[in-house]
């Protein structure tokens, strides 16, 4: 089909995803009026930020840090005693005080991962050049039902995810300005690259997969030294590109530090958290915000998040409520967590009411399939020296396979038990690698506006959008009987465990 087709705006479509994300993302998100799974622990310690009140947690201050944010400014919580949620690490029912409101802790990760679509658009975009296709894929980011249920908690992925898709679409911006017209790569690039990784860091460790980006920058900035052989020129070049880099990484992450330490200015009953006698010392004194203070309390929260991690359990299936999972499951769904449930009996029918964390099936197998193909690419052109018919195209999708391959066997390495959330940052480079294993592969039909193809591609959002709605009770917790649980108890292994 040769006629084109005219499409809105281009400028239309990073604002129509950005609706659409805020629709699926933002409406009830301070519902259920309880906590769940990790939010008893993040939101004790985002009021204990409010508060001055100093405590150590396993991963870095971040993202709680924001939580309190929103809670300062959109929690409404105002005139609710909260001091007992300054004495524990856990929130429990006896903890929580009455009528206290979820909305402000829960809305920077609701509203950072809603917004964060616009750099999901934005990588495709700037790698497809055809922005109605990146708007269309976009549908993989915000139709996954695991994505928005987490999200839309008081949860550290919706922000980490944030800063993950920011670090990688500035890359992407970088690296196709200097492929399409050879602007220069600055060390100015490198700087704002680690400022953003180190954002992603300083919410979880495990944004560390981010280092990556760095190594394609320098290969992308110096490929025609590199097969050159010229290791003279490109030592030089890592003696000023790995020092900047690392640099801004560790300004951002240690500089979160020391404002969590400068804000725990008090401590309260018998929390000391193994601090050391001078860090308790000078939070009785009042100098928290001292550089002395700052190396101390450095090294005494770094020691507790080793210690921590050393004292997580294994992985054991034995538990009749093991709630984690093998990382090489992860992909197919397993193993899906119950995160709360309640019901209600009305007129003899009980209706349960879940927020259940299950990926949509039709995006996640998708992207293994996606991974399989692309896997299957690279392969047949270093092995087999098979042509390849967009060498710019066939780069991207090396990469986004590379970054999703890499996490997944350094997550192998782990001992400690792991979750299915854990699994959401290959999720989103496998989405983005689907989305261009299938550009690659249909790109002449997608630039020609061939009919067939477009159709095959509205089908298949279309059933994205389908299965979205049809496991949306357990994103939504809208209530489900017995018959309609089953009725999505699709597969042995996500381990959907029904209650009555």
């Amino acid at each position: 089909m040769n006629q084109k087709i005219k499409f809105v705006k281009p400028y239309l479509y990073p604002f129509l995803v950005l609706v659409i994300s805020f629709a699926v993302y933002f409406p009830y998100y301070g519902a259920p009026q309880s906590m769940f799974w990790d939010e008893n622990y993040h939101i004790a310690s985002a009021q204990k930020h409010i508060d001055g009140v100093m405590y150590m947690e396993p991963h870095p201050p971040l993202g709680k840090m924001l939580m309190a944010l929103g809670e300062v400014v959109f929690g409404g919580n105002e005139k609710i005693d909260k001091s007992k949620m300054l004495v524990t690490d856990y929130l429990t029912g006896t903890d929580t005080p009455a009528n206290l409101r979820f909305t402000g802790y829960r809305w920077p990760s609701t509203v950072m991962m809603a917004a964060s679509v616009l750099f999901f658009f934005g990588i495709l975009h700037r790698i497809t050049g055809i922005p109605w296709l990146a708007a269309a894929f976009s549908s993989l980011m915000i139709f996954d039902n695991a994505l928005v249920m987490h999200a839309r908690a008081a949860m550290l992925e919706g922000i980490q995810l944030f800063f993950i898709l920011a670090a990688t679409y500035y890359f992407v911006r970088i690296a196709t300005d200097w492929i399409n017209s050879k602007r220069t790569i600055l060390l100015k690039h490198y700087a704002i690259l680690g400022l953003l990784v180190g954002l992603a860091i300083s919410v979880k460790v495990n944004a560390f997969i981010l280092l990556l980006l760095f190594a394609a920058l320098f290969c992308i900035e110096h490929w025609p030294a590199i097969q050159k052989w010229q290791w003279l020129l490109l030592a030089k070049q890592l003696m000023t590109r790995v020092p900047v880099s690392i640099g801004c990484i560790a300004l951002v992450f240690f500089s979160i530090f020391y404002i969590h330490i400068g804000m725990g200015k008090n401590m309260k009953q018998d929390r000391t958290y193994k601090a050391s006698a001078d860090y308790q010392q000078r939070i009785h004194d009042g100098n928290t915000w001292s550089l002395s203070t700052f190396a101390i309390g450095m090294r005494d929260n770094w020691k507790y998040m080793s210690e921590y991690a050393e004292g997580v359990p294994k992985l054991d299936y034995c538990k009749p409520d093991e709630n984690g999972s093998y990382a090489l499951g992860w992909p197919f769904g397993a193993r899906t967590i119950s995160y709360r449930w309640s019901k209600d009996v009305v007129d003899g029918e009980t209706n349960i009411y879940w927020n259940y964390l299950i990926g949509n099936p039709i995006i996640w197998f998708s992207v293994v399939i996606g991974i399989i193909l692309s896997s299957s690419l690279i392969l047949g052109r270093f092995v087999y020296q098979t042509p390849i018919k967009d060498s710019a195209l066939f780069g991207w999708i090396s990469l986004f396979t590379g970054l999703y391959l890499s996490y997944m066997i350094a997550i192998l390495q782990i001992e400690r038990v792991m979750y299915l959330y854990h699994y959401f940052i290959p999720l989103i480079f496998g989405a983005l690698n689907l989305s261009l294993i299938l550009t690659y592969i249909f790109r002449s039909e997608l630039i020609s506006l061939h009919r067939h193809t477009l159709i095959n591609l509205c089908v298949y959002i279309g059933l994205i959008i389908a299965i979205f709605a049809f496991f949306s009770p357990f994103t939504y917790s809208l209530g489900l009987t017995e018959d309609g649980f089953n009725l999505r108890n699709w597969f042995q292994f996500w381990h959907l465990r029904p209650v009555y």
